[in-house]
């Protein structure tokens, strides 16, 4: 899901901010997906490069079919941003972080990871965190359930990534629809077990919200 509204500081590193360097492009986003957060970063006015593992078009631009891990590409970026991918990609990367991701970012740019908060209360946030572990149980190769801020900031100051890191949180207001994604549901899990049964019910009766998100933001070391 996209992250609505996008952090001040974030829109403020999107505004251009003096000549490019040789080799160096605007923004990059990483694991694209559905293109929901493409259309964000166009709302401000970036047409973003766009990579995922999956090719297809989104909007004005083609998607590069790649590995989020490791990008085929050798260009470097003031922005480089990967909304709701980390999680899918946590079990392989945990111990030494995306090493890659800091090579795609300019000297003077920065990377930024959005992700949803795993939230126990209100019970709509909580069924949004138990839709993603259902969703990730039924293909494990490439989903993983919602990330916690609190572990990826524990495993990541084990990461050997020299610069400085930011942080906070925010109400993620992306709106919804729980009859949506009851229909979702209902209609992709015919015969499913009673946790998921479980769980639409329990949507259709508290809604389902996204909750809160967190972000981190991760900027070289000045030289």
């Amino acid at each position: 899901m996209p992250f609505t509204p996008l952090p001040a500081t974030f829109v403020e590193d999107l505004r251009p901010f003096g000549p490019l360097r040789a080799g160096c492009h605007e923004v990059l986003e990483l694991g694209s997906g559905d293109g929901l957060f493409t259309d964000l970063l166009r709302r401000e006015g970036v047409e973003p490069v766009t990579l995922d593992r999956r090719r297809r078009a989104t909007g004005a631009a083609p998607v590069i079919c790649g590995d989020a891990l490791e990008p085929p590409l050798r260009a470097r970026f003031r922005v480089v941003v990967a909304a709701n991918l980390l999680r899918h990609l946590w079990p392989r990367i945990r111990a030494n972080g995306p090493r890659r991701w800091r090579d795609l970012v300019a000297p003077d740019g920065c990377l930024w990871i959005f992700e949803d908060e795993p939230l126990a209360n209100p019970p709509a946030a909580r069924h949004y965190r138990d839709l993603q572990a259902l969703l990730a149980g039924l293909d494990p190769r490439t989903r993983g359930p919602l990330l916690a801020s609190r572990e990826f900031r524990r495993q990541r100051g084990l990461w050997d990534w020299t610069g400085r890191w930011r942080d906070g949180t925010a109400v993620n207001h992306w709106p919804l629809s729980a009859p949506r994604v009851v229909e979702f549901l209902s209609a992709g899990l015919t015969g499913a077990d009673g946790d998921a049964a479980r769980l639409v019910a329990a949507i259709a009766r508290d809604g389902v919200t996204c909750g809160r998100y967190w972000w981190s933001r991760w900027q070289p070391e000045a030289i």
